[in-house]
């Protein structure tokens, strides 16, 4: 009977054991900071869509944005809450239509790649935001999606928010006047 080979099993065993145990608390702990990542992230979702929805509320308002200027670091994403609700007397299918328009560095110069295919334009994950059927006084808040390309230069980039309504047997016309996003790129 040999002992070595047997102190090594078990010595392997017991090691085994104690790297699970602390894999499993690692695993335990991680799931739990992301957790409340994730129920803040959702809390401030909610928020948003409270103050767009109390800004629908006025019986003039047709179009609502929550916050309409938010910084967002190169490389990073980040969304703006939308509010659309139906004054009109008959049903229609709305949409957004979303672009960039300017481009202004810290001292209000003009930033010339505002246009190009690689630049702000490009940043909007969704250029046509589908809002929906709305009947007559029924609402929807849908996001805006932006994520920022990791070689964006610095300054203050305009986006128009047009919000448009179609009709059944009708072309589609302009909802309400246009409306303004600013992203800031530090």
């Amino acid at each position: 009977m040999n002992k070595k080979g047997f102190e090594v099993t078990v010595n392997f065993l017991v090691m085994l054991i104690l790297a699970l145990a602390i894999f499993a608390v690692g695993v335990y702990f991680a799931g739990k900071v992301f957790g409340e990542v994730n129920h803040l992230g959702t809390e401030l979702d909610t928020q948003t869509k409270a103050e767009i929805e109390a800004k629908l509320r006025s019986p003039t308002a047709l179009v609502a944005i929550g916050i309409n200027r938010k910084e967002i670091k190169r490389g990073s994403h980040d969304s703006f809450g939308l509010g659309v609700t139906n004054r009109d007397t008959t049903s229609g299918e709305f949409y957004a239509s979303i672009q960039c328009v300017l481009g202004q560095d810290k001292d209000g110069a003009k930033i010339d790649d505002t246009t190009c295919e690689e630049c702000c334009g490009k940043w909007i994950m969704t250029p046509e935001v589908k809002v929906g059927v709305l009947a007559p006084n029924e609402f929807s808040i849908p996001a805006i999606f932006f994520n920022v390309n990791k070689k964006a230069a610095s300054g203050s980039y305009v986006y128009n928010v047009q919000v448009y309504k179609e009709e059944s047997g009708k072309a589609k016309h302009a909802y309400d006047s246009v409306k303004k996003i600013y992203v800031d790129v530090p």
